[in-house]
């Protein structure tokens, strides 16, 4: 099993799974909320929701949030 190769170097933000994990740990999701908005000054995470749905009406087309915080 010497040549097995897994990916997880090569995942980014942009995988469903890490962001998911990212986001649902309170500091890994301040720390990179804070890099994102460094004029920002976070003071702390509540709760971090993911993949929230959005529908404000019957007749609307709902939104899907990745994450809700």
């Amino acid at each position: 099993m010497g040549n097995i190769k897994t990916d997880w170097d090569e995942l980014g933000i942009s995988n469903d799974f890490l962001f998911g994990k990212i986001m649902r740990n309170p500091e890994l999701c301040k720390e990179l909320l804070q890099r994102i908005l460094p004029e920002l000054e976070i003071d702390r995470i509540e709760y971090p929701e993911t993949q929230k749905s959005i529908k404000p009406d019957v007749d609307a087309r709902s939104v899907r949030l990745d994450v809700y915080v």
